[in-house]
């Protein structure tokens, strides 16, 4: 069996194995963002939705959007039930629709529902030692429907004194984890990740800027919360208790991101993202 052959058929099972059974019921359709190889993002997340499933009397579907405005549009077309979104992507889908609302906050590893951005370059630009070095740099941000990787960091850039256009060449890629190798490979000087990104690549030779305050991070949202197995799926998360060593050890399967538990949040939970949108928009953002 070839290579592409073995790869195929894996794809074949994972699908097959997040494909609800038959008789039972509605399944909840969860979607997330393809952020990495689809097989990458199925070992990460069928595990996860196999235990909601086995638990919770949900079957849970995982779906994997292509992209932000993918994953937003799903959402608005019923084509899934919850999203897992960043606090911008959330308030561009609460903007479309007054119907999204906010199920529950993913914690990170403080224990807050928030997240950071880290700004960094490699090891060895030692001609960048502060921000202020940034000037006529080149320069890394993630999609522009970012919190950590676009927004905050073009506000807080600006507050310190460098501004997009002062960058001889700024450009948003598609995914966290592509800055921090296209700035590995030299092919900018510096860019902006959230903090759990940075993290995972420790020891690789990155030197941080510098990293922002908090900012209101992940979230699970839905268009009709007050659909029973939506209003389940919310109870249960909220419901899982991560001092559980058995619990803790099958999270370890898990997304990093769903590592850590969850919390109860409200939209005006959110009002700090709307600021930050205020704020970027003085230092480049949306132009």
């Amino acid at each position: 069996m070839t290579r592409l052959a073995r790869i195929l058929a894996i794809m074949l099972l994972l699908l097959v194995a997040s494909t609800p059974a038959l008789g039972s019921g509605d399944p909840l359709r969860l979607g997330v963002i393809t952020l990495s190889h689809p097989l990458m993002m199925y070992r990460q997340y069928l595990p996860f939705t196999d235990h909601v499933s086995e638990h919770s009397e949900l079957t849970v579907e995982l779906v994997l959007a292509k992209d932000y405005e993918s994953i937003i549009r799903d959402l608005l077309d019923d084509e899934i039930d919850v999203a897992l979104l960043g606090g911008l992507s959330y308030l561009e889908a609460r903007r479309a629709s007054a119907d999204i609302t906010p199920l529950c906050g993913v914690l990170s590893g403080d224990g807050t529902p928030t997240n950071r951005t880290v700004i960094f370059t490699r090891e060895t630009g030692g001609s960048i030692a502060t921000l202020k070095d940034l000037r006529g740099k080149r320069f890394a941000f993630a999609s522009r429907h970012s919190t950590s990787g676009y927004l905050h960091p073009l506000c807080f850039l600006g507050k310190n004194g460098v501004e997009r256009a002062d960058f001889v060449k700024a450009e948003n890629l598609r995914t966290h984890e592509a800055v921090v190798r296209a700035v590995l490979r030299g092919n900018y000087d510096a860019g902006a990740v959230s903090a759990s990104t940075f993290m995972r690549f420790a020891g690789e030779g990155l030197k941080t800027l510098a990293r922002t305050p908090s900012h209101p991070g992940f979230v699970f949202a839905a268009r009709a919360p007050g659909i029973p197995r939506v209003e389940r799926f919310r109870q249960f998360l909220l419901g899982m208790d991560y001092a559980s060593p058995e619990l803790r050890s099958k999270a370890e399967e898990w997304s990093p991101l769903l590592r850590n538990g969850f919390v109860s949040v409200a939209d005006s939970d959110y009002s700090k993202v709307r600021d930050l949108l205020q704020c970027a928009a003085r230092y480049g953002y949306g132009g």
